[in-house]
């Protein structure tokens, strides 16, 4: 069993759930106003007991939060991101590829409009080379685009035959 102290940062895994509450002197946590606190020093070793049966049972982290990522809707939520800016465009792709609640088809999915729609528009390396770096993190496969090409024929022969 994990031991936890005062001053330890626990927060909320809201995977597993949704609110953390104990009695006065204790932590209350809740996934729509406080997803993160500090155990206060008011805290009771029968609250610390509670906490590190929390953390066995994966219902409180350690630390700060994982990173949740925003899911956009649609095609006009995405090109609203990119137009924040790289470094907020990088982030967001970060969150993506972290965030293991959304599954793998939709995060890919997502990544690889935005890397249509940026070529489309300012086409900046960076921006792209994060997003497959991501693809590859996450394991999609890139959207796979037709090009015309010539196409070259090759006869085999074995000796004097044709195959």
């Amino acid at each position: 069993m994990q031991s936890v102290k005062k001053g330890d940062r626990v927060s909320l895994n809201v995977a597993k759930r949704i609110y953390f509450f104990q009695t006065l002197g204790g932590i209350s946590l809740n996934a729509d106003d406080q997803v993160s606190t500090i155990i206060p020093e008011t805290a009771t070793e029968e609250h610390l007991k509670q906490i590190a049966v929390a953390l066995n049972n994966e219902h409180l982290t350690i630390g700060q939060p994982e990173r949740t990522a925003e899911m956009p809707d649609r095609k006009s939520d995405i090109l609203a991101i990119l137009l924040q800016g790289r470094n907020k465009i990088t982030e967001w792709i970060a969150n993506i590829k972290e965030d293991k609640k959304i599954p793998s088809k939709e995060r890919v999915k997502a990544i690889e409009t935005l890397v249509a729609l940026e070529t489309e528009g300012k086409n900046r390396k960076s921006v792209i080379v994060a997003a497959e770096n991501a693809l590859k993190f996450i394991g999609g496969i890139s959207m796979v685009v037709e090009t015309e090409k010539e196409k070259l024929e090759i006869k085999l022969t074995s000796g004097t035959d044709e195959q």
